[in-house]
């Protein structure tokens, strides 16, 4: 008699070998997102610090053309901060987060910049900004201009007799960020601000750039 094989049937997943599968797979995936976060904020960093090395430059252009237009270094010399007679520094005092003089919008000696750079200018600066409710996440860089005390005194007669006249400029971002609230027609506040926090500015997450520069006339 001849006997009649028939083949196995295939085995199938169970439930909780596709459960644990999902698991698996889930778990993996959540772990590669995780690695994505930190690459788009460096990548993001990097853009930004271009973008600041850039301003640099169209800074000092507008620099130059507003001691050309005046015919002197008057407008360049009123945005400085100075070291004070007992060795303290203007920039330490503006930067004390409890003060009412860390806001950035009533700094009149700071200068904003769009991130491309093609605006620069005053927070009031109707000509730079516009008129009327500005949107104030346009300003996403501050310009702080620091004098350079080793090369351009702090003198009205080094000022007015030298023919070039050298800063550093402390380039902070974002200067601004988006606020949605309906009662702010300007649709963004100062970063790090907080009315009901006992540091009213924290500035501490702002990224800075540093640079030196000089202008002539």
């Amino acid at each position: 008699m001849r006997s009649t094989s028939f083949p196995r049937a295939c085995r199938a997943f169970s439930l909780i070998e596709v459960v644990v599968a999902i698991g698996v797979f889930a778990v993996g995936m959540v772990a590669v997102v995780a690695l994505f976060a930190p690459v788009a904020r460096s990548v993001a960093s990097s853009s930004d610090a271009e973008a600041a090395a850039t301003l640099a430059e169209r800074l000092r252009d507008e620099l130059t053309r507003r001691a050309t237009v005046a015919g002197s270094f008057a407008p360049i010399v009123a945005l400085f901060k100075n070291t004070a007679a007992n060795g303290s520094h203007e920039v330490t005092a503006a930067d004390n987060a409890s003060s009412a003089a860390t806001d950035p919008r009533r700094d009149t000696r700071l200068l904003f910049a769009s991130r491309d750079g093609s605006k620069i200018g005053a927070y009031t600066d109707t000509a730079v900004w516009g008129t009327g409710q500005v949107n104030d996440a346009e300003k996403y860089f501050e310009i702080t201009l620091i004098r350079l005390d080793a090369l351009s005194p702090n003198t009205t007669v080094a000022d007015a007799s030298s023919p070039t006249l050298a800063y550093t400029a402390r380039i902070r971002w974002p200067a601004f960020v988006p606020d949605n609230a309906p009662a702010n027609a300007r649709r963004a506040l100062p970063a790090g601000f907080n009315a009901t926090a006992a540091v009213v500015f924290d500035r501490s997450q702002l990224q800075t750039f540093h640079v030196a520069g000089s202008i002539t006339r």
